[in-house]
């Protein structure tokens, strides 16, 4: 979520996929798919592209198939089952998908597959028992388990209660209204199967997206009708498709059919933009290049000759782009404004936006030309090199394909703006499931801004009721239009995962089971305070705090001073959370006067997505024990001393991660006086 306004500039491009050809095919498919390089090498050789693209008929199963499993698996550690959706590597052939799964998921996969008239699993798919694995088939689709015995497979079948009869062998004939079943599951994911088995297909691009919180996250959810892929694995939720997310090389974006309309035209796309939502700004049809006249304030850029020419140029790149089916990516989730987004600063996924289809070509004139363009970009021409005066041309180029695209894969399905006195617009909708507002605002100025408004939860009481998801800077009211619409598509199911500011706590806390343990938390949570970055606070604490309070006498205690804040961290805990991000009880909650062992105050971390580590959870409880006011040398010698009479090793299995010789080294040195605490953090610092 974005909190400041930032000024917009193109983004400065780092070379023009030079990826594609410093990274071998070989490898490029490992990265998407997971196999050993030996059966890359022997697949490879059948086919042009490092990912085959199926049949129709083949997009449409693997859709239905990686549906279900989204749905059966919803939010969870790879680590914990063998791989995303319990997937360890596969192969991508055009007539069919072998995947293999870690054999303990095996059960999981036969709860997502079979069907029931509820809407859940796979109407009418069958299985068969061949030498190399189980084959799982749909009309014109098959997916095969590689390495799975037909021994195994009915095995674990048995296992599965009554209800999962309905993943039945393919000598079966089809079920009364099976057929319809299948038919609505298919309409269901008409607009989206090509997207879904493309993400399937690559499935291992979402490693680096688990870094952060250890979760693999994908949902499906509807605006203005479409229904779209949405990835949250790094708890923000964004639409951007992971090939695109994570910028990845021409070679493993997924080719396609081109939108049954055809492909778009990229001339009357900006100049119908222009024309309805800055009409006092738009060029007349009939005066010379009024698309690239259009296009050029589009992007924030005046209408120079120069400009103008180098305009026209990128259009005409731009509709070969848009034909291409090899590039039908730029039309997926919500268009090419996502990627648009991604600049300034990485505002959905990292600070590396990804190159527009056609950079390579639309930067290829000669030199001169290049930096011609360029020495409108810089301020003082005569003394830049003309290295750098290339580069900016080409920067610029780059930057007006983007927008190009942008304008062309708006999405048919989109809001109706209002027009202020004052020319700003706006858009509102109430949300579909729950009470609120989505708002949409761009000016004049080309500032946008997407907020949910009047959403009656209690933790937003100082912030007007308001979640505001994202306002940036655009170069013209157009491209905010573009944008904001875009940034719509992930606002209206960020509420799960949003947090209020003060205290770090989600605004729609998640369920918790009747009794979770430090294991199920940490496993459950989006981020885990681990106790090598606890240590370096520790030394910080002891300068910082005297003394403080037991968790009995109340973590958040009221401030009767403050007439902004009801209330303010007084424990280690409190003062440690309220540090390092982490969520908070309130005044008056079971948690906040219980002990962070306690079941209360895991319930409150398990709600809140947040977790402590077993060795930080261990001292601060010990910590935190003692009653009364005590200073922090005395809470620092009970949380050293439960430290040193615990069995380390036993307690590090109850990590989910595993736990290094380097990091029980440091626990186990944790001095006892105090005022060594920084210098011994700083002397581990880099051994861990």
């Amino acid at each position: 979520m974005t909190h400041t306004l930032t000024p917009y500039t193109p983004r400065q491009q780092q070379g023009l996929r030079t990826t594609d050809a410093a990274v071998s095919p070989v490898a490029l498919r490992q990265m998407a798919t997971g196999e050993t390089e030996e059966t890359v090498r022997a697949e490879l050789t059948e086919f042009e592209h490092p990912i085959p693209t199926p049949t129709p008929e083949q997009v449409r199963g693997e859709a239905r198939i990686f549906h279900a499993l989204i749905a059966a698996y919803g939010r969870h550690r790879p680590t914990l089952t063998g791989g995303p959706f319990g997937i360890r590597s596969l192969t991508p052939r055009t007539d069919e998908l072998v995947v293999r799964i870690a054999p303990a998921q095996l059960d999981r996969w036969i709860d997502a597959l079979a069907y029931r008239e509820s809407g859940a699993g796979v109407a009418g798919l069958r299985w068969a028992g061949r030498q190399d694995g189980v084959v799982l088939t749909l009309p014109g689709m098959r997916m095969v388990l590689a390495d799975i015995s037909e021994t195994d497979w009915r095995t674990a079948l048995g296992r599965r209660s009554a209800d999962q009869s309905s993943l039945m062998p393919h000598w079966i004939p089809q079920v009364r209204r099976e057929p319809e079943y299948a038919a609505a599951q298919d309409a269901e994911l008409a607009g989206l199967a090509d997207h879904l088995s493309a993400t399937l297909r690559r499935f291992r691009l979402l490693d680096a997206l688990t870094r952060t919180t250890g979760h693999v996250h994908l949902f499906t959810a509807r605006h203005h009708g479409d229904l779209h892929l949405i990835e949250a694995c790094e708890a923000t939720p964004t639409v951007l498709p992971l090939w695109t997310s994570r910028s990845v090389p021409l070679a493993l974006w997924p080719a396609g059919p081109i939108p049954v309309q055809g492909p778009a035209d990229p001339r009357t796309a900006v100049l119908d933009l222009l024309t309805k939502i800055e009409p006092a700004r738009a060029p007349s049809r009939t005066a010379e290049h009024p698309a690239a006249r259009a296009l050029c304030h589009i992007a924030g850029l005046s209408t120079d000759p120069v400009l103008v020419q180098a305009a026209e140029h990128v259009l005409d790149v731009a509709t070969r782009v848009l034909g291409d089916p090899a590039h039908v990516g730029v039309y997926a989730a919500g268009g090419w404004a996502g990627s648009c987004r991604t600049y300034p600063e990485g505002t959905v996924h990292g600070s590396d936006p990804c190159l527009p289809p056609g950079a390579e070509t639309v930067t290829d004139l000669p030199e001169e030309a290049l930096q011609r363009l360029g020495r409108h970009f810089s301020s003082l021409p005569s003394d830049t090199s003309r290295t750098d005066l290339t580069s900016a041309g080409q920067e610029e180029l780059v930057h007006l394909l983007d927008w190009a695209l942008a304008a062309a894969t708006r999405p048919a399905n989109r809001p109706d703006w209002t027009r202020g006195t004052d020319g700003t617009l706006q858009h509102t909708h109430s949300l579909p499931d729950r009470d609120g507002t989505l708002t949409l605002t761009a000016t004049t100025i080309g500032v946008y801004r997407v907020s949910l408004d009047a959403l009656g939860l209690s933790d937003l009481a100082a912030e007007d009721d308001t979640v505001e998801w994202e306002r940036e800077a655009a170069p013209s009211q157009s491209a905010a239009v573009l944008l904001a619409e875009h940034a719509a598509l992930e606002a209206e199911v960020c509420l799960p995962f949003q947090r209020d500011h003060r205290k770090q706590r989600l605004l729609l806390p998640a369920p918790v089971s009747a009794e979770p343990t430090i294991r199920s938390v940490i496993a459950g949570a989006d981020y885990v305070l681990r106790f090598f970055t606890f240590a370096g606070f520790l030394g910080r604490i002891h300068e910082r705090v005297g003394s403080a309070p037991g968790a009995a006498d109340g973590h958040w205690r009221t401030d009767p001073l403050s007439d902004t804040s009801p209330d303010s961290p007084a424990t280690l805990t409190a003062l440690i959370s309220d540090w390092c991000a982490l969520p908070s009880p309130h005044h008056g909650e079971t948690a906040n006067t219980a002990t962070v062992d306690s079941p209360s105050y895991l319930r409150h971390l398990a709600a809140h997505r947040a977790a402590l580590d077993p060795f930080v959870t261990r001292y601060l409880a010990a910590a935190d024990s003692l009653a009364g006011v005590r200073t922090f040398e005395e809470r620092h010698l009970a949380g050293f001393a439960a430290l040193r009479t615990t069995d380390l090793s036993a307690l590090a299995r109850t990590e989910v991660r595993p736990t290094g010789e380097r990091l029980l080294r440091l626990v186990r040195s944790i001095p006892q006086d105090p005022s060594q605490l920084t210098a011994w953090y700083e002397h581990h610092l880099d051994q861990i």
